[in-house]
């Protein structure tokens, strides 16, 4: 089934507290690139809408200068 989350992780925590402003998220299996606020991720998580059988490996990256 296609699926809709948000995912926490405690690093996101850590990140939010001004280190790098925005997160970079690179799926080593596909061609998606995402960038989102280190405090968005923070609060809230990342949010994921999946179709069935739908996957991400993400390497994260700090964005921008």
């Amino acid at each position: 089934h296609a699926s809709q989350c948000y995912v926490r992780l405690p690093a996101w925590d850590e990140r939010g507290s001004g280190h790098a402003p925005t997160q970079r998220l690179t799926d080593l299996l596909g061609a998606a690139v995402y960038e989102r606020p280190s405090d968005d991720l923070a609060a809230r998580g990342l949010y994921l809408d999946l179709p069935a059988w739908g996957h991400h490996v993400f390497e994260v990256t700090a964005a921008g200068p």
